[in-house]
Parts: structure tokens; sequence; C-alpha cells
């Protein structure tokens, strides 16, 4: 089995599969997917680059805390985040002015400090209202699978149910194998705090043209 997968919450569970699937080979990255089984990356980055969403495979991951605000920190310009935040403003008629942050944390103080009112971050920092509730998206993460459908159901289940077994140790081996430096916090709190399943998605039209016009 042969995954593309972007270095995000997305790639932890097919990682922590490799603990006991050895035959799995994963490529972090985002290129055009040929050659591979399956391609994992946020729903948004799948719609950007025209490939076709077949399975959800994170609910919640992003969340705006602690309510949609007049004065939003986002991270990162052109991120999903961002993406979703401008189409939510948009469909609800919603006048709020967009502060642009590169990391994280940088939104949590910012927030804290006052300087803006409500922060769009990771679940694994922060309580608040879904994108799945507010604009009815089908999900934060997926999947496009071209080959072996049923081995990467099963392989990816398998990730979620090593993660719940053992989220401190199946965290720090995740963490041994991303190409990019996070807390080992983050990980176990992406995945406790978001819901995390593989679900068929029937067709991605309506999703795509939700945010055909902010990618």
């Amino acid at each position: 089995m042969r995954i593309l997968a972007a270095p995000g919450p997305v790639s932890y569970p097919i990682i922590a599969s490799t603990l006991r699937n050895k035959d799995v080979e994963i490529t972090f990255g985002k290129e055009s997917g040929e050659n591979v089984d399956v391609v994992l990356d946020s729903t948004v980055s799948l719609a950007r680059r025209n490939l076709r969403i077949d399975y959800v495979t994170i609910k919640g991951l992003m969340v705006i805390h602690p309510d949609v605000g007049k004065r939003i920190g986002v991270w990162r310009k052109g991120s999903a985040a961002d993406v979703l935040t401008r189409a939510l403003l948009a469909k609800k008629s919603i006048s709020a002015e967009l502060v642009y942050a590169d990391e994280m944390p940088q939104l949590m103080a910012l927030l804290k400090d006052g300087k803006v009112d409500s922060v769009v971050v990771s679940s694994a920092l922060a309580k608040g209202k879904t994108f799945e509730e507010l604009l009815n998206v089908p999900g934060s993460c997926g999947a496009t699978v071209f080959r072996n459908e049923d081995e990467f159901v099963r392989l990816y289940n398998e990730g979620i149910e090593i993660i719940r077994q053992d989220p401190e140790g199946s965290a720090q081996y995740v963490l041994s194998k991303l190409p990019i430096k996070v807390q080992k916090e983050f990980i176990i709190g992406n995945i406790m705090n978001s819901k995390v399943e593989v679900t068929k998605l029937n067709s991605d039209v309506e999703f795509k043209n939700l945010i055909r016009e902010f990618v």
C-alpha cells in the first residue's frame, strides 16, 4: 500500500497503522498523487488539487473559539482554515476582520491579549464551533482512493484503534515518523478531540462548489 499524505492530523492514523503493518509506504507531500494507492489531505486541499474526495476521515478538526466574532484570528492565509472561514463569512453574510498568524499558539496569544475576539484553531487547542456545524461541510480531512480501497479502510481504522488504545505511545511513534516538528500533546489532542472515522462520501460536488471561489 502506497500512501501520499500531508504531514498533518490526517496522516496520524495511517502512520500508527505501520506499527503492525510494515508493508505500508508513506510519502509526505502534496504532489500529483501518481503511482500511489491513496492520497490523504484536508478536504479543502483535495478539492484545490482537483482530486475526488472519496472518504472523510476527520470531522471537527478546526473550530472557531469561543464563537464567530468580529475580529477573527486565522492560521495562515490560504490554509484550509482560511478558506473555510472566508466561505463561512460570505455564505452567512457575516462582517468580520481576519487577522492572520503563522502558528496556532500565536492565535491563542492574540485572543488572550484581546487583539482578536475569536480564533480558528485545532480542536487540540480549544473547544468551539466546528465548520461541520457552521457551514455543513462534510469533514475536515479526507482521502482520495485510487486502488485497494478495502485495505485502506482497514488500515486507517486500525490506526485509529491503535491511537485510542495507547495515546501516549502511539503519539510518540507518530512523532518519530513525521517530517515536521509538532508537540506530542498536539497529536493526541487532535485525535481525541475530533471525530476520527472513515466515512464514505457519496458526492463532493456541493462542497467543492461551496469553496470554489475561496481556494
